[in-house]
């Protein structure tokens, strides 16, 4: 249907989407800018003191955020003889400062506790996913000290996830949706629930036999990318959006890097996450707070399909301000030659820091004198400059 107001439009030139672009190119480029020149600013001459002394400082626990706070509650929450946990990386991209809390959370608790942590690569998404960012997180974790119990990739599970989602449609538990990327926004309410109360998608009720079918169809071929979708049945009166029926399948026509072309549906971070987790036994799946509201839904799908249920907690991230950290702003400045690589040594990537000389133990201690909440800790270049000092 036509927009009865299309004739009053103005549209806007062309060059508009250009120039904002232009504008936040720049806007990235002088943060950095900005960022070197702090690093650089020479100290101001120290004034004079009479003589105190010289007793060295007590030195931080390097286990102390282990010891007490959110982690060791966490712990206590669930004592297990053996610990086990997981990084779980998504192989595009390259890993920056924040993802070191990650590491040495994940990393140090197994270690602590005289358990076990996986690297386990998320690797199903083969249209960002490149060798290099294997190769180059797993140099990062080794360079930082660690060493995994076994690196394993959520492919390795595909044929095992696909007989799960199966099982699921077979419950009535799943079925396969062919709305569009508008309508289902719709049914969740619009931007905000601004659009009005959420309602089920039509396809909600169509009968398992013949949600198989059509499961069955997506993974043949029968369907280009967003032409159909296998939905998780939850619950669309839960006030959490992470309960409205969740996609657990789609579409991708792209080569995967170790399964090839055998193929061509995908399942979601959603189904693949909760599950790699139950397949390995993880006793404690720690994972940042952007993922709280997603407990629910990881709970609720292992039950689905009767699986071990590991317990899942959540931190605060680390955000490093008045620097550039987005994946997609840092791929931009090195696409466009603003800096030499992702090992610049003005980027805060784990090989930007390492070229610059930064030793690995001072970004632990860095990560460790900060603590460890349920809080997002922002903190200002500066601070790591003088830490790692």
């Amino acid at each position: 249907m036509e927009d009865s107001n299309k004739s009053n439009t103005v549209a806007l030139p062309e060059r508009s989407k250009h120039e904002s672009e232009a504008v936040e190119q720049r806007s990235n480029v002088a943060i950095l800018e900005k960022a070197q020149k702090k690093a650089k600013t020479p100290k101001p001459t120290p004034v004079k003191k009479e003589k105190i002394p010289n007793v060295p400082a007590a030195p931080i626990d390097p286990e102390s955020m282990f010891k007490e706070g959110f982690l060791k509650s966490v712990y206590n929450e669930k004592s297990s003889a053996k610990v086990i946990t997981r990084f779980p990386p998504e192989p595009n991209g390259f890993l920056h400062i924040g993802h070191s809390k990650a590491i040495a959370i994940n990393f140090g608790f197994a270690r602590y506790h005289n358990g076990v942590c996986y690297l386990r690569f998320d690797d199903t998404n083969p249209e960002a996913e490149e060798e290099k960012y294997f190769t180059a997180i797993e140099e990062m974790i080794q360079w930082l000290g660690f060493t995994p119990y076994k690196v394993t990739y959520s492919s390795d599970n595909f044929d095992r996830l696909y007989e799960l989602a199966e099982a699921l449609i077979n419950k009535d538990g799943a079925y396969v949706c062919h709305c569009t990327d508008t309508e289902i926004k719709l049914q969740k309410g619009g931007e905000k629930g601004a659009a009005g109360p959420r309602y089920a998608c039509p396809h909600r009720d169509r009968p398992p036999e013949q949600s198989l079918t059509e499961f069955r169809a997506m993974r043949d071929g029968k369907y280009k990318p967003r032409e159909a979708f296998l939905r998780m049945k939850q619950d669309l009166t839960d006030g959490n959006p992470q309960m409205w029926d969740l996609a657990a399948y789609r579409v991708l026509e792209k080569e995967h890097h170790r399964t090839g072309d055998k193929w061509r549906i995908y399942p979601t971070y959603d189904f693949t996450h909760c599950l790699c987790d139950s397949f390995e036994d993880i006793s404690h799946s720690l994972c940042t707070t952007e993922f709280q509201l997603s407990r629910v839904s990881y709970e609720w799908l292992c039950d689905a399909v009767e699986v071990y249920k590991p317990m899942q907690r959540e931190y605060g991230r680390l955000n490093l301000t008045g620097t550039v950290l987005s994946k997609r702003k840092l791929l931009k400045l090195v696409e466009d030659h603003h800096v030499r690589g992702w090992d610049d040594p003005r980027l805060y990537t784990l090989i930007g820091l390492r070229r610059r000389g930064v030793p690995p133990g001072a970004i632990l201690s860095f990560v460790n004198e900060l603590g460890v909440s349920t809080a997002l800790t922002n903190i200002q270049i500066v601070r790591f400059e003088q830490s790692v000092r």
